[in-house]
């Protein structure tokens, strides 16, 4: 009995059997199932039975199979995600190529390029064959990046003097949040409100985002300002009557002295009193308020008359010059 292609028949043996899935014979006659030959490495066939090695299939692209007389196409295996492969028939992992940094794939088996997806802005990934969005490192805080598929952290750059971002992964340099006004910061990639120093008592400023101490303005003269991180002129108070400020960035003013007064608000001097004439407080709030000198600190007496012919008396009580 002669057997055709395909199949073959063991000595003693009245039946043909078939070359399994798997393997093929273009042998007629065959005696043994070593006549069968396996598909090779890369390929598979579920046919029974096969004539030609046209009949082992190649594994499709992004799977590859190391194994001889594969019967299933599950014999061959996926390609790792962060890898992907555009070759039919592979034989080895060596096949699947792995994402480049910056770039992951989550997809097992991929057959392209493109399958890699780039790290979002914010983030960067420095290794190949990443499968995991995981795997995109997140800008530290303070610093930001509005580069996709980043492969460094080099993309990651400070948020500007004046401003800070507490969180990781900024992906624009608008996410960098301002320093307030009345307040200013030196400090470069900043990640809190905390470096953001107050302008000083007898200061203020209305410029958000400020780098530098040179945005505290002064206070004029004739007014005082007791606050840190005053946001507006608007706080710079007028000194009241019978103070004074005489200089700029005053925190607070200060009493008129004896010997003059001072009668309106915001006053950069006080007035002096009359010649011949004093306070006998720190802070007269008008002329009223000096008395005549020699009624302070009257000459020794003996009881004798005074230029008007009158006895001065101990108990003489001063007045106030109209």
């Amino acid at each position: 009995m002669i057997c055709p292609e395909g199949t073959y028949s063991p000595e003693g043996e009245k039946l043909c059997q078939r070359c399994t899935a798997g393997t093929w014979s273009d042998v007629r006659g065959a005696k043994r199932a070593e006549a069968c030959h396996k598909c090779s490495m890369g390929t598979w066939s579920s046919q029974e039975g096969a004539i030609s090695p046209e009949a082992c299939q190649p594994c499709p692209k992004g799977r590859w199979s190391n194994r001889t007389a594969a019967s299933s196409i599950f014999d061959c295996n996926f390609c790792p995600a962060g890898t992907w492969s555009s070759e039919e028939g592979a034989s080895s992992t060596k096949v699947c190529r792995k994402c480049a940094p910056g770039t992951w794939s989550p997809i097992l088996g991929a057959v392209e390029e493109e399958a890699c997806v780039g790290c979002p802005a914010g983030r960067f990934n420095s290794k190949e064959g990443a499968g995991s969005p995981g795997d995109c490192i997140a800008c530290a805080a303070g610093t930001f990046s509005d580069v996709e598929s980043a492969a460094s952290s080099k993309v990651c750059r400070p948020c500007a003097a004046g401003t800070f971002s507490p969180a990781p992964g900024a992906f624009s340099e608008e996410t960098c949040a301002t320093c307030p006004s009345g307040t200013f910061s030196a400090t470069l990639g900043a990640t809190s409100s905390a470096t953001c120093t107050g302008c000083p008592p007898g200061t203020f400023s209305s410029e958000e985002g400020a780098s530098s101490s040179q945005t505290c303005m002064k206070c004029g003269p004739g007014t005082y300002q007791p606050i840190v991180s005053a946001a507006s002129s608007s706080l710079c108070i007028k000194c009241a009557v019978g103070n004074f400020s005489s200089a700029w960035g005053e925190s607070t003013c200060h009493f008129c002295a004896k010997g003059s007064y001072g009668n309106a608000f915001g006053l950069t001097e006080c007035l002096d009193c009359p010649t011949g004439s004093t306070t006998t407080i720190l802070g007269a709030i008008r002329e009223g308020m000096c008395i005549k000198s020699s009624i302070l600190d009257p000459a020794p007496s003996d009881g004798s008359e005074d230029a008007d012919g009158e006895t001065e008396d101990e108990g003489h009580v001063p007045v106030l010059l109209p």
